[in-house]
């Protein structure tokens, strides 16, 4: 009579268990950090920027943490330069006289954009002197799915002509203007400067090795785009103008340190150049 296979099927079932459990678990900092990765890959920023704090306030690596404050720190920022762009569009098309009958709502959804902005930039710059003294020499690893971008974006062009557009054109506007905003500053930090078909390549081939003096240098690049809109032609807050380049000024003093531990003349001429138009600003403005 044949032996059943009952004992030898326990046995095997009882090796990949234990095969199983043994595995190592996956920490929550790096599920957080994935979960942010699938939220950028479907254009879920919210969603993002909290997994993303989730991975840096349980990460125990320092790596895994520098890599979630740089995707961190890049997505706010974006966001912010984003959200004043919408602004600087409702204000341009609330002086079209096809905006004569709804400039009043051009003016409030403006207002709101800006606020946001201002929100969203304090939030980055924060962050950044947060991590700035941590900075090494040492390249940060960053892999991360390239957001869709576009030359063009209908709904925005709708609204410096001055035509009001319903609140889902404009959400869809918005969007793509997130987006956008975030192609330009992934590629500015991975060394692609303007061109976010470089950029796109860049991230396409998996992590792209940050290099923290670039990283640093345009970062501050977009604080200071971002944080024109503090100047009087703007929303004219000149204590905000005054910590931006204070912030800024900090962030190329960390810029310089690292240059002077890996030397590259036409990065340090661009600090030197960012130093002396904050010195400039900050001279101009009451203290």
């Amino acid at each position: 009579m044949p032996h059943r296979p009952w004992p030898f099927l326990f046995i095997a079932i009882s090796v990949l268990l234990l095969a199983c459990s043994s595995a190592p678990p996956t920490s929550e900092s790096d599920k957080a950090l994935t979960d942010a990765r699938n939220n950028l890959k479907l254009s879920d920023f919210d969603g993002a920027s909290n997994n993303l704090d989730k991975a840096i306030k349980s990460a125990h690596d320092e790596s895994l943490r520098q890599q979630a404050l740089v995707l961190r720190i890049a997505l706010v920022t974006a966001l912010a330069d984003a959200n004043r762009q919408m602004a600087e569009a409702y204000y341009a098309g609330a002086q079209q006289p096809a905006a004569q009958s709804h400039s009043n709502p051009f003016y409030k959804i403006r207002s709101d954009y800006y606020s946001t902005a201002n929100s969203l930039l304090m939030d980055a710059m924060q962050t950044m002197m947060n991590q700035r003294s941590k900075l090494s020499g040492n390249a940060i690893p960053v892999e991360v799915s390239f957001p869709g971008f576009t030359g063009t974006n209908p709904g925005l062009t709708k609204v410096k002509e001055g035509q009001f557009i319903s609140d889902s054109d404009r959400l869809s506007a918005e969007l793509q203007t997130d987006r956008n905003a975030l192609a330009a500053v992934l590629s500015a930090i991975a060394g692609a400067g303007q061109d976010p078909n470089k950029g796109q390549a860049a991230f396409s081939s998996g992590k792209v090795e940050v290099d923290p003096r670039v990283y640093i240098i345009e970062l501050s690049k977009s604080f200071l785009q971002t944080g024109a809109m503090f100047e009087s032609i703007g929303i004219n807050q000149p204590d905000r103008l005054r910590t931006l380049n204070e912030v800024v000024r900090g962030n190329l003093d960390v810029a310089l340190k690292l240059l002077a531990a890996k030397p590259d003349k036409d990065l340090e001429a661009r600090v030197k150049k960012m130093q002396a138009d904050c010195e400039k600003t900050l001279k101009k403005l009451p203290k």
